[in-house]
């Protein structure tokens, strides 16, 4: 692959949160900026070159865009792969169309790990009333449905706690095909950011430890304390899903660490991923950084921690009594702030996240109990 050199102009199909930061990285790296989004109010639009504030099904728009980008990227999962695949008739799409439908649907994700002999929890496909019976003789209880397409941040999920649990629950996902999942007792949660060029070079960020509320990230801790031994397994396993997708781009490999010391894949996405917020403050290349170099050509950087790094989310919730306190918060030493430029906090929404970097892992976490009593004042 040609590189494409800072001055070409960069495609982002996508435009929230993780399309802003990819956006800020790219024109810090001297590139332009294009971004795809129906949504007028997107947190991208605001530093790109031109917004395309269009349905991603809309094929003049998508026309027009690939011939104003040199090489186009993604930050999200839900966009039709038949779009992306439009567009890579057109210009270089990376991560590749394939790699998405993959990610996108949790019975090719389900398939495609089994195949690749990754240990996963047990689980079983429903696609109808007819198949609930036999997942649960293959799965048992207590266990999980998730919908095979569109679920995130804890939506598109239910529990069955007994067997009486089993059909309502997938009523109450509308009886969406889902995948019925055995439910893990879990030691802790952890994830692989792992980069992978054209060339087939790879890195493989540090571990980090991932901590959910409600389904919804709320903090992470790098490096994870978890031992070298599950860190080496880990990357390893990021490196082999990698090298088998092809991937050229960023690939985030969610974890389960189970009660015996098993590790267990959740969960694939083919992009920068919140899980690796600690990069931007925390490493000597971000992922986002690592998106770009990967998708333009250029060499992969290091992916060296910096210090111990604690990064939490801050949702709507925080504007519950109003604008929080951002100069007391700012007034921590170590923290970096990051706001995504979204207009309308409410419950449970991405606002943005804060990093504390730290000479001990300990000491981060002594400041971010200071940051979060100036956020729930």
């Amino acid at each position: 692959m040609t590189p494409k050199l800072p001055g070409s102009s960069v495609g982002i199909v996508g435009g929230g949160q993780l399309g802003r930061m990819l956006a800020a990285e790219a024109r810090r790296m001297g590139y332009r900026v294009q971004v795809f989004d129906p949504a007028p109010d997107s947190p991208a639009a605001a530093l790109a070159d031109r917004h395309w504030c269009r349905p991603f099904s809309d094929r003049e728009a998508l026309e027009e865009f690939a011939r104003a980008a040199d090489v186009i990227t993604y930050e999200f999962e839900n966009i039709p792969a038949e779009s992306l695949t439009f567009l890579e008739e057109r210009k270089p799409v990376s991560p590749s169309p394939e790699i998405l439908r993959i990610c996108q649907d949790r019975f090719l994700e389900k398939d495609f790990l089994v195949r690749q002999r990754c240990p996963v929890a047990a689980f079983a496909r429903v696609e109808s009333a007819d198949d609930l019976e036999k997942a649960l003789g293959i799965v048992g209880t207590p266990a999980l449905f998730k919908t095979a397409r569109l679920g995130y941040d804890g939506r598109g999920q239910a529990e069955v706690r007994t067997p009486a649990d089993l059909e309502p629950a997938w009523r109450r996902l509308g009886g969406a095909p889902a995948i019925l999942e055995k439910e893990v007792r879990l030691e802790a949660e952890l994830s692989a950011i792992v980069g992978r060029s054209a060339a087939g070079d790879l890195a493989v960020f540090p571990i980090s430890r991932n901590f959910h509320r409600e389904g919804i990230f709320d903090y992470s801790l790098t490096p994870s304390g978890l031992g070298k031994r599950i860190e080496a397994a880990a990357k390893e396993m990021a490196v082999a899903i990698a090298s088998a997708l092809r991937l050229v781009g960023v690939l985030a490999v969610e974890f389960f660490l189970d009660e015996g010391g098993g590790l267990l894949v959740n969960e694939l996405a083919p992009r920068p991923h919140n899980s690796g917020h600690f990069t931007l403050d925390g490493c000597r290349t971000s992922q986002f950084e690592q998106q770009l170099r990967a998708v333009a050509g250029l060499p992969l950087g290091d992916v060296s921690l910096r210090g111990p790094i604690l990064v939490r989310n801050i949702l709507g919730d925080a504007w519950s009594q109003g604008e929080p306190d951002w100069a007391a918060l700012l007034s921590l030493p170590g923290l970096r702030l990051h706001l995504y430029g979204k207009s309308r906090p409410a419950p449970k929404r991405k606002m943005g996240h804060y990093a504390v970097v730290a000479a001990s892992m300990a000491e981060a976490c002594a400041l971010d109990r200071r940051a979060l009593a100036v956020l729930r004042r």
